[in-house]
């Protein structure tokens, strides 16, 4: 039965994540919260550390914001809530995407959901055992949650399949791209400086992103050496990505081999201002993974005017949604034939620009907030649930061993713990105390112990009410 949604509690943690802060997870996220907001919803970002705080406060400053706490969830376990994980594809497991203090209130919880490539390509994916067990934990925690929102369906239906999750459980809500990337309004030349330099040749862009196999770097290289010379004479080819020396040394050698090494560029990282400006300068943009969640640079290119052509798999074909634009990223030959098209069929050109303009207006934050509202209003929670009262939850730090200081510590934790309406006690033992209890289980019935080097790894901060620093010497 439909619900209203009363507030939705977002994870917002994954704009600041080392790895995926500054573009993927991180970016969508940011973008997904500006969405909701745009759309009216009734979102609370919630941060963990300042720096979170102080990102989101620059880039979303109407935006309502909160930081992780048990006293925050107190506040929103109420009746039409969500949380809202953003980080479940994210690594390690221990980056708690669902936090204990909302599993604890009973709220219910969606997940997006950007893709199952480490599931569906164990053998590239699931190497280390680390890896394998990741992809388990997620699965195991996946089927725990009450939706998915996926950023495709593509992504929707892969996930059903791979994570055994009901497919009548997961809408697709999509996807949009930061409002830079737009037609350029003078000349964008000036911003490519440190990138190339303007010697009259026309430009055509592919986002590679790095080193993974799936953008088909080595396919484009062979099919640009099989282009007519007229072509590759008037045109150059950037390559977008990061690489390193290894990788590097991989592309050039693609690039021997095809006979492109004159007419191909390896630009290495670029600002996202010069990403725009590639964009904006280029003839066209190709996009030849062979397999994406969504296909983020392809929306890119598209909302900055430049005509795109791309692979007809999984979910590239979805974001312009034109066939013409299409081609088979497994075969050399369909790769050259769709860039001559793209560059010397005038009338093709103009289909081109046509699907590039629709898929801008389609794909943008605002009807993302929109499709995420209306898909938990929808759905409502998987099953009934029993909303509750997150328990205090009070966290001691210091020593804990026979020394002066310890003894004195314990003292004090018993005194806090026959308190009425005692909070639950965790001990944080310091490791310069050589106790060996502390080890994640509750001595003689006593409470929780844990290294205080634990904290802010695999045990939250968000989870306490309170973390009290005890002295350490006598």
């Amino acid at each position: 039965m439909a619900e209203a949604l009363s507030h939705l509690l977002v994870d917002a943690r994954p704009v600041c994540h080392p790895t995926a802060g500054a573009r993927g997870i991180g970016r969508y996220t940011m973008g997904l919260l500006g969405g909701l907001h745009a759309a009216g919803a009734p979102v609370v970002a919630l941060y963990e550390t300042a720096v979170e705080a102080a990102q989101l406060a620059a880039a979303l400053p109407d935006i309502t914001l909160q930081q992780l706490h048990p006293a925050t969830v107190r506040q929103y376990t109420e009746s039409g809530a969500w949380f809202l994980a953003t980080q479940l594809m994210l690594h390690p497991i221990p980056l708690d995407p669902v936090p204990r203090i909302i599993t604890e209130s009973g709220l219910p919880v969606a997940a997006v959901m950007y893709d199952v490539i480490p599931e569906r390509y164990p053998e590239q994916y699931q190497v280390r055992p680390a890896a394998r067990a990741q992809v388990r934990l997620r699965g195991i925690l996946t089927r725990t949650l009450d939706a998915l929102l996926a950023i495709s369906d593509f992504a929707a239906d892969t996930a059903a399949e791979e994570l055994r999750f009901p497919r009548d459980r997961i809408v697709t809500i999509g996807a949009g791209c930061d409002g830079q990337f737009a037609p350029a309004a003078g000349d964008a030349w000036p911003r490519l400086r440190n990138v190339l330099a303007n010697d009259g040749r026309s430009l055509v862009v592919n986002v590679a992103g790095g080193s993974d196999p799936r953008k088909n770097v080595e396919r484009l290289l062979r099919a640009w050496g099989t282009l007519p010379k007229a072509i590759r004479h008037t045109h150059r080819l950037a390559v977008v990505g990061t690489f390193d020396d290894t990788l590097h040394r991989q592309w050039l050698q693609w690039a021997l081999e095809a006979g492109v090494v004159a007419e191909v560029l390896f630009t290495g990282s670029v600002t996202d201002e010069e990403l725009v400006a590639l964009h904006q300068v280029a003839r066209l943009a190709i996009v030849p993974a062979t397999e994406e969640g969504f296909g983020l640079p392809v929306l890119e290119a598209a909302a900055c005017g430049c005509p795109v052509i791309t692979s007809n798999v999984s979910a590239l074909p979805e974001v312009l949604a034109e066939p013409t634009a299409e081609f088979d990223p497994y075969d050399v030959s369909a790769i050259a034939s769709a860039l001559t098209k793209a560059l010397t069929d005038e009338p093709h050109r103009q289909v081109l620009l046509a699907a590039v303009r629709a898929a801008a207006q389609l794909w943008t934050w605002p009807g993302v907030g929109r499709a995420t509202v209306a898909a938990l209003e929808e759905l409502g929670p998987r099953k009934p649930r029993a909303l509750r009262v997150v328990p205090r939850r009070i966290a001691l730090a210091g020593k804990f061993d026979d020394s002066s200081a310890g003894r004195a510590n314990i003292a004090y934790a018993q005194s806090m713990s026959t308190k009425p309406n005692a909070p639950e006690i965790t001990l944080l033992v310091d490791n310069s105390a050589n106790d060996n209890s502390a080890n994640g289980n509750a001595t003689h019935g006593g409470p929780l112990r844990f290294p205080v080097r634990a904290l802010g790894r695999f045990v939250h901060r968000s989870q306490f009410d309170d973390v009290i620093k005890l002295p350490v010497d006598a």
